[in-house]
């Protein structure tokens, strides 16, 4: 489930709170909460997430289109939580290859 995005720690979860808790309904919208929450935190995070972190904002866009438009149910968060997590662990996957 979204057991990549609870291993960031404080962001994950804020992140998470934020999947389920925004006040939208289309996935588009759901993005753009993902990325201002990501936007608010980098500052903060230390350098080997802010390289996770910077390549989940520049991929939530487009990962959220495969998404159904639709995310105003549980199942729809779900979804969205998965595709997130799919990301994340993407991300820390490749990591190395930009930073040895």
């Amino acid at each position: 489930m979204a057991t990549q995005l609870l291993a960031l720690g404080v962001i994950g979860v804020r992140l998470y709170e934020r999947i389920l808790t925004s006040p939208v309904q289309y996935s588009n919208e759901l993005a753009d909460h993902i990325v201002d929450e990501i936007n608010y935190y980098l500052p903060m995070a230390p350098l080997q997430e802010k390289n996770v972190l910077f390549h989940l904002a520049c991929e939530i866009h487009a990962a959220l289109e495969e998404c159904d438009k639709d995310i105003n149910s549980i199942a729809g968060r779900h979804q969205v939580a998965v595709i997130v997590s799919r990301l994340i662990a993407q991300s820390k996957k490749y990591f190395h290859l930009y930073h040895d």
